[in-house]
């Protein structure tokens, strides 16, 4: 009767030590903050980045995140929440809800971004750096600044090359004129359209972000 009782024990003793839910994956750890928040409050350089954070910047902010091989740069006014992808280390995934995200992933890493339902990542083994940019409920700016991305929405798939930039419509209307050149007769309508811009316009936008964000991550104390 007692050995019973003992086991007893010892198996709800286990159970509510299982049903203890695991603590959220480290992904990494903020290495530059400025009017930056971590999902209600304010987050300064060295806060150690957990899996399902979210990242927030105010007019004039930016957020920099560095995990294993992949580094992110928030710019001002954006908002994306860092995932762990289920594949392993040097492996994640980020949603962009709003603003300007740029990133940078490693020979060895795997980075996926969600922006608007879309889903952007590397095309190829090389490291790749890139910009991604929420304009409007249906539009998205995408520069492949080193390496090339593959962009993909609602079952459709695009390679954006090294050095290319483009605006992407999403759901594009019927009555677009770009709209009616792509649909022929017998075809469904395309889920997006990618609207080339110019090397210069890109690589302006992304110096812009570049150099802000050099300019908010150092010191003070530098002459």
């Amino acid at each position: 009767m007692i050995l019973h009782h003992s086991l007893v024990l010892v198996m709800a003793a286990f159970l509510a030590w299982s049903s203890v839910p695991a603590p959220p994956a480290v992904l990494g750890v903020v290495v530059g903050a400025d009017r930056a928040h971590l999902n209600s409050g304010a987050v300064s350089e060295g806060a150690t980045v957990y899996d399902g954070d979210h990242f927030s910047t105010e007019a004039g902010g930016m957020l920099r995140v560095r995990c294993d091989a992949t580094t992110l740069d928030l710019a001002e006014e954006s908002d994306v929440i860092v995932r762990s992808r289920a594949n392993g280390a040097q492996s994640m995934a980020a949603e962009l809800s709003r603003g300007t995200l740029v990133f940078r992933a490693g020979q060895a890493a795997a980075l996926e971004i969600t922006a608007l339902q879309a889903l952007i990542r590397s095309a190829g083994d090389a490291g790749t750096t890139g910009q991604v940019s929420i304009i409007g409920p249906k539009e998205l700016r995408i520069y492949a600044r080193r390496g090339s991305m593959q962009f993909s929405y609602k079952g459709e798939a695009r390679t954006i090359a090294e050095g290319e930039s483009y605006r992407v419509i999403l759901d594009p209307p019927e009555d677009s004129p770009k709209q009616k050149e792509a649909v022929k007769p017998g075809r469904k309508r395309k889920a997006f359209l990618l609207l080339g811009i110019s090397g210069g316009a890109a690589g302006a936008a992304a110096m812009i972000l570049e150099n802000q964000r050099h300019k908010q991550v150092e010191s003070p104390d530098r002459p």
